[in-house]
């Protein structure tokens, strides 16, 4: 409807951001008061506002198509998982929700921070505006996989502060680099998984020489496609 009917944003818009939240908590059956709802409806809410966010800076329509499958796709399996974890566990697969989360979680940070880097390129925003915006996102997201991952929240919380102060200062450090938008979120997003998957192994006692040699041979093999075939302004 936003691509093809925009004469009808304003109920693309409540179908959005009122009827899929409302979806997800009847799905969570309505349990506010614990904090499983609050991860569980938190994740791909956040997922679906920033891809609206990310949504507002592409000028394609065929990127806009691929935004919605994408994100159909992504709240479609997690939403099935869900399912099955409150109301089917008996055909819930292990550790589906904790994969699933981690993905969401890395996807939500490159869409939101892409929507931030262009927002302060586009409206000439001061940096510690956005940059404060993605110390709280970013806190939330490693909280919530944490989370998932059944670490304790104390110790999530802890990591996950540490964490977002890094992050935010990347993004900083990333901004002032001459390149273009999208390349610099790809980054953020590139240090936003190896964060979450080296910490997560490290508090669950899973950090061997084999599982850091990988991560870091992916972080780094992603970080040099990145910045190799970007465009240097």
């Amino acid at each position: 409807m936003l691509i093809f009917a925009p004469d009808y944003l304003v109920l693309a818009l409540i179908c959005l951001f009122v009827g899929i939240p409302l979806l997800f908590a009847r799905l969570l059956v309505w349990e506010f008061k614990r904090g499983a709802f609050w991860v569980f409806w938190g994740l791909p809410v956040f997922f679906l506002i920033s891809s609206v966010f990310f949504f507002l800076f592409l000028e394609h329509d065929a990127a806009k198509i691929l935004l919605a499958l994408v994100d159909i796709i992504g709240l479609w399996f997690y939403s099935e998982n869900l399912f099955a974890f409150y109301h089917l566990p008996g055909s819930y697969q292990a550790y589906s929700l904790e994969y699933l989360s981690l993905v969401i979680a890395i996807s939500s940070g490159f869409l939101f921070s892409t929507a931030t880097y262009a927002a302060q390129l586009f409206l000439q925003l001061p940096v510690w505006i956005p940059a404060i915006v993605i110390l709280l996102s970013s806190s939330f997201l490693s909280i919530a996989v944490f989370w998932v991952s059944k670490i304790a929240f104390a110790t999530g919380a802890r990591f996950a502060l540490v964490g977002a102060i890094i992050l935010t200062e990347l993004y900083v450090a990333l901004a002032m680099l001459p390149t273009s938008f999208m390349s610099n979120a790809a980054g953020l997003a590139t240090f936003f998984y190896l964060f979450l998957g080296l910490s997560r192994a490290h508090i669950l006692d899973k950090l061997t020489v084999q599982v850091l040699k990988r991560y870091l041979l992916v972080g780094g093999a992603l970080l040099i496609i990145i910045f190799a075939t970007t465009r240097w302004i």
